[in-house]
């Protein structure tokens, strides 16, 4: 096999979460622009049928699903209509993510730590284990979850997103010990841990054209060593890296895609 053919994906099926947009839209464009068939699933279905029109347009057969990741019917549903629909599973990303509003933690609710532990945690468990139900029969898949740069250091300007800390420390941790265990399966099972990204996240605020994200958007470029955030297409090559037999001898760890971010 030659080495650009290690990154083909053709006749493999990938289901994303979040795909309606940002990041999750970007793995699963990735997906099918590699060869895949692709299931995406969002909370927004008409984002997500956005999505899979993309990837039909490349020649691939594409499902939109509406799918809540933080409950645990919503995942199992999501999953069981990808195979049937599709066929088979070889590739998850548990990717859906949100943040909570930045407010010190004297003004914090359970309420709302609650939400973002079980969007950006919880859901990465459900997914996770109901892609394994299908994976560990077949013996081979691909499990990719989406970590954050936050998952390994505090937030640059005060540490006020903490439950979306915890969790994505929690996606990190759990990526290297079901790496572990799914290994002998040969599944692998890794992360991405993207820096600072122009996405919808806390409603858009790193894209939007105010004075308030123009200050936030030159405090995190001033932070990182190249000098910029990220834009999803540039996760895209990571996503079919990690989704394709080019990283069969890798799992448990989550990549930084981060601008120098976590070196310093």
């Amino acid at each position: 096999m030659g080495t650009l053919d290690l990154f083909r994906l053709d006749g493999k099926v990938a289901l994303v979460t979040g795909a309606g947009s940002g990041l999750g839209r970007a793995y699963a464009e990735a997906m099918a622009e590699a060869g895949a068939d692709v299931a995406c699933a969002d909370l927004d279905l008409a984002a997500a049928e956005a999505t899979a029109a993309y990837a039909r347009d490349q020649g691939r057969q594409a499902i939109a699903l509406q799918a809540d990741v933080s409950k645990e019917p919503s995942v199992v549903a999501m999953t069981a209509e990808t195979v049937r629909q599709l066929g088979r599973l070889d590739v998850v990303f548990a990717n859906a993510g949100i943040a909570e509003v930045r407010q010190p933690i004297v003004e914090a609710t359970l309420e709302q730590w609650q939400r973002v532990i079980d969007v950006d945690l919880t859901s990465v468990f459900l997914t996770a284990r109901e892609a394994a139900k299908v994976m560990v029969p077949q013996r081979s898949g691909k499990i990719i979850s989406t970590a954050s740069i936050i998952g390994f250091v505090a937030v640059h300007d005060g540490g006020l997103t903490r439950a979306y800390a915890a969790a994505k420390a929690g996606v990190v941790n759990f990526t290297r010990s079901l790496g572990v265990e799914l290994a002998p399966h040969n599944i692998q099972v890794n992360a991405i841990a993207p820096t600072f990204t122009k996405t919808n996240i806390r409603g858009g605020i790193l894209r939007a054209e105010t004075p308030e994200s123009a200050a936030i958007r030159a405090k995190i470029e001033e932070r990182t060593p190249m000098g910029r955030l990220g834009d999803p297409d540039e996760f895209k090559g990571v996503a079919v890296f990690l989704a394709s037999a080019a990283s069969n001898l890798m799992t448990g760890f989550t990549v930084a895609v981060d601008g120098g971010w976590l070196a310093w």
